[in-house]
């Protein structure tokens, strides 16, 4: 597979400008807060800063995804695609699956959210740790012909117009 290039600009100077391993899948993206720490309330999502934006070539972007060491502890990632031609700062829509307050935080937050919390009923990601990776993925080039909707129930599925759940997997 050939070299691809893509771009990383820092859009706050203390951004950290994402790293991949060559066995890794991901690029590792990190959170960067101008405050000490952002509160996500359990079940609610916030959009996390990340002072970075990019650039990849025209057929690929980036699929966002959950790292395993914090998909695994209640922060999950929802929408998560960042477009070739995007080149604003990269927003990480990231919720609360848990039933405690989960804190994206600087490391010198610690003792603020200890005290906050001392029954230690919270959970929280610092931002020297990546918080989600970053996947380039290939885009087919992809044509689109318009059918009529009884020539596409024509075309040959073993679904069909089969609903959720009509699989019964």
């Amino acid at each position: 597979m050939p070299d691809v290039t893509v771009y990383f600009a820092k859009v706050k100077p203390d951004a950290v400008i994402p790293s991949k391993r060559d066995e890794d899948a991901g690029f590792d993206i990190y959170a960067r807060l101008d405050d000490d720490f952002l509160c996500i309330p359990p079940q609610h999502t916030a959009l996390v800063p990340t002072g970075i934006a990019s650039a990849c070539p025209a057929g690929f972007y980036f699929q966002i995804q959950e790292r395993g060491s914090t998909g695994s502890k209640g922060l999950a990632k929802r929408c998560g695609v960042i477009d070739s031609g995007y080149r604003g700062e990269w927003f990480l829509p990231l919720t609360n699956v848990t039933d405690h307050p989960l804190y994206i935080a600087k490391p010198s937050a610690k003792a603020a959210l200890e005290a906050k919390h001392p029954d230690g009923d919270y959970h929280a990601f610092f931002t020297d740790k990546a918080v989600v990776q970053a996947i380039l993925l290939e885009l087919p080039n992809a044509v689109t012909r318009e059918v009529s909707y009884a020539a596409l129930c024509a075309m040959s599925s073993e679904r069909g117009a089969g609903a959720l759940g009509s699989t019964e997997k």
